[in-house]
This record gives C-alpha cells, structure tokens and sequence, in this order.
C-alpha cells in the first residue's frame, strides 16, 4: 500500500487525482468491510463530492478515518455501547478541524470497544472488529477499527486515542505505525472521554499510519507545535531498560536483538539503565482506574432514560445470556470495587509515586535520550484471549512496556519490523521508541532510521 507521503506526490506531479485515490480506498473499504467490520460509519456520497474539489494543504485528498469517540458535526458519539446516551456533536472535534483544514477527506468512522476501555474492539452496538491479516485475530483496541482500517488499505490513516495503549496495540496488531504523542501536545477538544483527573495526562490523541514519515507529517498538522523535519539521528543515546519483561514469540527478541545493533551501527551510543520501580507502577495502574475512571464510566452507562447502571443486575443479565454491555467492560467493572483504593490518602500517594516517576525518567532521557523497547509482548491472539491478558490481576510483563508510556507520560511510537514477520503467522513483530516531552523531532528520526532497518515489507 502507497503511503500518504507518496501519494501527496502523486498527486502534486498529476499522476493521479484525488477523486481516483479516494475511490479506490472506498473500494477496499466497501469489500473489506463484510469481513473486518472495521467501520461503524461510511461517508462514500460526501467523500466523493469533496474529491471532486479538495481543500488545499499539506493533506489535500488524502482519505482518512477517525476513531467513534472523537467529533464529527452532526453525528453523535456512541463509544459502541447500547446503554450510553448519545452524545450529539455540532462541530468537530478539533483534531478533526485540522485534519479538514489541511485538506483531508473524512471517509468513515472507525469502531471502538465499548467505552474505549478494552485491548480488544468488540461491542454490542457494532459488533466485532477482525484483524486485516487473519479474521480469527483481535485488531487490537481501543483503537482498533483505525488499525484495521489503515492496515486494510481502507484508509490512508487514521487517528485515534491512546490511555493505557490504544493506538499502539492496534498498531503492532495490525502492522502499521502508531504515535502516541506526549498528553498535552494535541487538543482534546471535542472528543470523548472528557477527564478532569490526574488520569487525564495518561491520555493522548495521536496517528495510525503506514509509515513513520506520514506519523510524522500528520502530528505536524494536528500537534499544537510542529517538529522539524528529519535529520540523521547520529550521536544521539539509545536508553535500553533494565527490567523484567515476558515476550512470547522468537520473532520479537530477534527484531529487539537486531534493532539495538543496527541503531549502534547507524551512530546511536548504547545505554542500559535499570527501571527498578516499573511493577510498583503497574500495579498501580488498577487501584487508579478504579478511583479515577471506574465513577466516570458508571455514570456514561445510564441510559437515556436516565436508567442508572447496576453491577448487580448485570451480573443477572450476563448470566441469562441478555447483556446490556460488552463483557470486556463488564468484567473491568466488576473487577474495580475489589481494587480500588480504601485507606485515606492512597489514591493522593499513588499519583505522587507517579509524578516523581515521570520527573525521574523525563530527566534520564533528556532531550538526546530514545528508549527502546518491545511494543507489547505477543503478537495478535485470537479473539477472546487479549481481554484475559489485559484485564487479569497483577504485574503482566508482557504488558509491562505497553502502558510504561502512558503513566510516564512519554512520546511513543510503534512500528512493525516486517523483515522479522513470525514465519507461522506471517506477522511482524512491533517495535516501540519512546523519549521525553518536547524531544518527538529526534524520537522521529530514530523512528524513521529503525524503519528504514527492519522494516522494508
């Protein structure tokens, strides 16, 4: 698949038009959709007309889709739950006001856990969303519709949110790019959920792209700064971390092994710290869903109605087969009234531990220091099996690195290493760079140089 890089070329040398690109990605669209259920909406009619005549700027023509929680003008936000009220919008979300000002077509909508709050996207509104490369495999979520999407060739990119992985577990699920910027560097305006907690600087609106020049040039446009462009990434310090990790398939290790020789080998200086309170901090993570987010998604279960949400008479309705939410979300909140914080001041001490983390690890990046780590330990599992991993009690080393960047508050990106692709599955292995805020221009550079190194599939 063209990237949108090369199809802006394209484009500017009249070698093609966008009225062409955008229906041949309706085209895939349309004929993937039966069978990834990637979309909840479709916007063919309004796509087409705007192609005709596209909006100058850096992404003029280029088809794209947005997550379900983020704003669209005259279309409502679901989270893909039948429970919530939907929230009507009357002008878009300001990431998608940018996208739009730059030129970009809005082809479709992309589909969501319910609630967002799941590492598989599944709902009872829109149903299941299967992986581009094996429909019997999660696409990965929260933000997984949007990697479906882009990995399918239905869309050019997408962008999505991101509070305990959600753009980057779609990203290394489905074998695209996928940017998580720092919590504070993309407007949140218009889009769901709204946090007003410490929780809020977990999240982040970033990218779904094919490469990481097009991460790069999309977060140009929807980033409240824009970054520099690419520079050869010579002389700047490659952090590895010094901490208990589970990776479940050789393919991983091995594209782990070969991408520290060859960041060594392009000019980057080697270095190995340890990470000692990383479990103290995962673990950390359930007591502080439970306090901050557990109250909010309770209340965005009451129907329209005004019919509160009951855990008791949902476990009744589970049990009869008759749900009235997704189980994914319904086993997280019958999980956090055994986890969530019960002795005075906990809640105030946990968000402390995390505030001295982040002064600690933003200073040992600095500005000249990448982190590199596994994006998640496994590759896609089969449906079913990502929600037992994620939402199972205690310190899960395979997602240990998956969520480091979220509470850290780090600028991360994914990427696929597709030259190391699990020869039984066919799929890549994803790698993750991270570094502190207001260092993302070399955190590209490094990105684009290991691309360059393991990814030419």
């Amino acid at each position: 698949m063209l990237d949108a890089t090369e199809l802006l070329r394209q484009m500017a040398t009249a070698e093609r038009t966008a009225a062409q690109i955008v229906a041949e990605h309706l085209g895939r669209l349309h004929e993937s959709q039966p069978t990834l259920n990637a979309a909840t909406q479709i916007f063919a009619e309004q796509a087409t007309a705007e192609a005709a005549a596209p909006r100058p700027g850096p992404l003029s023509g280029l088809p794209i889709s947005v997550k379900e929680t983020f704003g669209l003008a005259g279309h409502s936000v679901t989270a893909g739950s039948v429970r919530k009220a939907a929230e009507a919008h009357h002008q878009d979300a300001e990431i998608v006001r940018r996208l739009r000002a730059a030129g970009a077509i809005v082809l479709a909508r992309s589909n969501v856990p319910e609630l967002a709050m799941a590492g598989e996207t599944d709902n009872l509104r829109y149903g299941r969303t299967n992986n581009p490369y094996n429909p019997a495999l999660v696409a990965g979520g929260s933000s997984g519709g949007e990697g479906a999407l882009v990995a399918s060739g239905s869309t050019v990119f997408g962008v999505g949110s991101d509070i305990l992985g959600s753009i980057r577990i779609p990203a290394a699920f489905c074998g695209i790019v996928g940017f998580k910027p720092s919590a504070e560097a993309v407007d949140k305006m218009g889009t769901w959920p709204k946090l007003n907690g410490f929780m809020d600087s977990w999240l982040a609106l970033g990218t779904l792209t094919r490469t990481v020049r097009d991460a790069r040039l999309v977060y140009n446009v929807i980033a409240k700064e824009a970054i520099r462009p690419f520079r050869t990434p010579t002389g700047l310090r490659l952090i590895i971390p010094e901490m208990a990790l589970d990776v479940r398939h050789p393919s991983i290790t091995t594209a782990l092994t070969v991408a520290e020789t060859a960041l060594k080998n392009a000019g980057l200086q080697i270095e190995r710290h340890p990470f000692p309170d990383i479990p103290q901090l995962y673990n950390n993570i359930a007591p502080l869903l439970a306090a901050e987010l557990e109250p909010l998604l309770r209340a965005e279960l009451t129907t329209a109605e005004g019919e509160p949400f009951s855990l008791l008479s949902e476990v009744f309705r589970q049990w009869r087969g008759q749900p009235t939410i997704y189980k994914g979300l319904y086993q997280l909140l019958a999980v956090a009234p055994l986890v969530r914080p019960r002795r005075a001041g906990q809640t105030e001490r946990i968000i402390a531990q995390y505030k001295a983390a982040r002064a600690h690890y933003h200073t040992l990046l600095g500005e000249d220091g990448v982190l590199l780590l596994p994006t998640i330990g496994f590759l896609a599992p089969p449906h079913g099996q990502m929600n037992k991993q994620s939402l199972r009690p205690g310190v899960n080393k395979a997602l240990t690195p998956i969520t480091l960047p979220n509470y850290l508050n780090l600028p991360a990106i994914a990427l696929p290493a597709w030259d190391y692709a699990d020869p039984d599955t066919g799929l890549p292995p994803s790698l993750m760079l991270a570094c502190a805020p207001g260092a993302e221009a070399n955190l590209f550079d490094v990105a684009e140089e290991l691309e360059r190194l393991v990814a030419s599939g």
